[in-house]
């Protein structure tokens, strides 16, 4: 026994319109999509060119935070032990460290060529040769070193410095570029007391 199940005529006969979009997308479609997505996509470049030069800036100011805080750590450990000022002025200072911390001299110099804030480590003995040479700051654009005596006076004349020197302030303006662009700085300002001078 045979049966036979017939369709209905709508099943096996579509009409052409049907048949026409159940295909795919038009040309004039597709074009329209691909322009819409190509205005959108260049409305978001600057946007994210403007997130990476942000975050460039956030890496070279965080970078500049913590180099500077190690600089004003030796800065400040050494000027707090220090016995004996020898050498001052705006860009450079130099110190005695007493026997119990090593008998050293330590000098700390501003190049404004090479834009580096730098610590070098002599032995007391009067030779040259440094035991230790470290770039506490790089990319230094400013730079300062203020005295001041007892009083709080700022003192000028480098002869009144090594003698009445009690407060050094150190002053510095560090500058990083971001993408050929100068748009990252970072000052630091502090002042120490030179407890033992």
């Amino acid at each position: 026994m045979i049966i036979s199940i017939e369709r209905p005529y709508f099943q096996l006969h579509r009409p052409a319109a049907t048949l026409r979009k159940s295909r795919g997308f038009t040309l004039v479609e597709i074009m329209i999509t691909v322009t819409i997505l190509a205005i959108v996509m260049a409305s978001m470049i600057p946007t994210f060119n403007m997130l990476s030069k942000g975050m460039a800036a956030l890496g070279n100011y965080s970078s500049m935070s913590m180099s500077s805080r190690n600089a004003l750590e030796h800065f400040s450990r050494d000027v707090h032990m220090a016995e004996t000022l020898l050498v001052a002025s705006e860009g450079e200072v130099r110190l005695v460290l007493p026997s119990d911390a090593g008998s050293f001299v330590i000098n700390y110099e501003y190049d404004a060529n090479a834009g580096t804030f730098t610590r070098r480590q002599y032995a007391a003995d009067g030779d040259t040769t440094p035991l230790k040479t470290t770039v506490l700051l790089s990319d230094v654009f400013e730079f300062d070193l203020v005295f001041y005596n007892r009083l709080d006076f700022d003192i000028t004349k480098e002869d009144s410095i090594l003698t009445e020197s009690k407060t050094i302030q150190l002053n510095a303006k560090l500058v990083k570029n971001v993408i050929n662009q100068r748009i990252t700085d970072y000052i630091i300002s502090a002042r120490f007391l030179m407890r033992n001078v």
